[in-house]
């Protein structure tokens, strides 16, 4: 048996005896979704929902969807004082999914989704000297990486890859680097970047 629902079915709308059926729901006289006893839900095409109908807050814990990710590098050199602690100005992005990475003025990331991100940060210099990548979450720093020795053809690097717990709203990180001379840090995309993106909801 077959309970059929259309657009000019007016009433008589609950079915009591129907157990064993289908619920039939039409459009123009042509079934769009059909429900069988077992509860399973049968379209006759592709569910289409509108843009952005679906919230982060909605989805199951722990389902990143489409949370904020960005790339951005150096595109300027910029000089480094010897053992002080000193923002890296990442002033170029690749990409900005959400537009959460201010590239112009504070070189920092602050996603407007809770959750784990991944966060990378490479730091290539002139330097003779070790330095460290570090990145600081609200203002202070909180994952150090081990300071790096000479690599191939960039001088001397840093990078660090981490996951970082941000709230949504207030949290943003930063790239700083710590070097032991001064140095002048390689304008490259290919080997000074920052990067983030989301990993799991919160």
């Amino acid at each position: 048996m077959t309970t059929t629902i259309n657009a000019s079915t007016t009433a008589g709308l609950v079915q009591t005896a129907d157990t064993s059926g289908v619920l039939a729901l039409q459009t123009a006289g042509t079934t769009a979704v059909s429900i069988s006893s077992g509860q399973v839900a049968t379209f006759a095409q592709a569910p289409v929902l509108p843009a952005a109908s679906i919230p982060q807050a909605a989805l199951a814990a722990g389902v990143a969807s489409n949370g904020p990710a960005f790339s951005a590098y150096a595109n300027a050199s910029q000089s480094i004082s010897s053992v002080t602690y000193t923002k890296v100005t990442f002033n170029a992005e690749e990409f900005d999914t959400a537009s959460c990475f201010d590239s112009t003025t504070n070189y920092r990331f602050t996603p407007t989704v809770a959750g784990y991100y991944q966060v990378n940060l490479v730091i290539a210099s002139n330097g003779n000297a070790s330095h460290w990548a570090i990145i600081y979450k609200n203002g202070t720093g909180v994952k150090y990486g081990a300071p790096n020795s000479a690599a191939v053809n960039i001088g001397y690097g840093a990078s660090i890859s981490v996951l970082i717990y941000m709230d949504g709203s207030t949290d943003y990180i930063e790239a700083y680097t710590y070097i032991a001379a001064a140095a002048t840090i390689t304008n490259s995309a290919t080997n000074t970047y920052f990067q983030a993106s989301m990993v799991r909801a919160a």
